[in-house]
């Protein structure tokens, strides 16, 4: 795993029409940005629905290390999800800048399968979304830690809208057997072998 703080380089290594790579025909960055805020709306009213309100840790400090906590765990767990589990030095963990802002990103310099990628991209959404609502259905714990999972659940599903919406037009707009690579922001495809 390597750190990067800057923004995703273009391998002039990578030659993606002499290996047989095609550009993935995908919405661009607004398109995403937008139907990404679509997706993590109604995705943080289903949350807010299933969890009946309960989802306001008590205490500043709470309230304000754990949005940070949950953003940084949200790539770590991408990163964690790359191909040798974020251990090659292909993947990397980066800072770019997006509006005056750093934004934190994942990035695997290689080509996978398309099911890792989709892997990759829902992680953070079945850890850090699904499963604290799962904890706080079925696990009896005090309610300021249910509180507190209710919080991380519905704040990583208000940063997961993008990575949904990039997952949900892969599995539909791609054979599921294909491999995928990225060279810089650009995606590309490979058809199964």
């Amino acid at each position: 795993m390597r750190i990067s703080f800057d923004t995703a380089s273009v391998l002039q290594t990578f030659l993606p029409s002499m290996e047989g790579w095609r550009e993935v025909p995908a919405p661009g960055e607004k398109q995403v940005q937008s139907y990404g805020l679509v997706a993590s709306c109604l995705g943080m009213f289903l949350v807010g629905s299933l969890l009946h309100g309960a989802f306001v840790p008590s205490g500043l400090l709470p309230t304000l290390l754990l949005p940070v906590v949950t953003l940084l765990l949200h790539e770590f767990i991408h990163a964690l999800s790359t191909p040798n589990w974020g251990l090659s030095t292909k993947t990397i963990i980066g800072l770019k800048k997006s509006k005056g802002l750093l934004m934190p990103y994942v990035y695997y310099d290689g080509g996978q399968s398309l099911w890792r990628f989709l892997l990759t991209g829902l992680a953070p959404t079945i850890f850090l979304t699904v499963l604290p609502i799962m904890v706080i259905k079925f696990v009896p714990l005090d309610a300021s830690y249910h509180a507190r999972l209710g919080f991380v659940s519905l704040f990583n599903m208000g940063i997961s809208g993008g990575d949904l919406v990039i997952c949900i037009w892969l599995a539909t707009h791609l054979d599921l057997r294909s491999s995928v690579r990225q060279n810089g922001w650009n995606l590309y495809w490979k058809a199964a072998m």
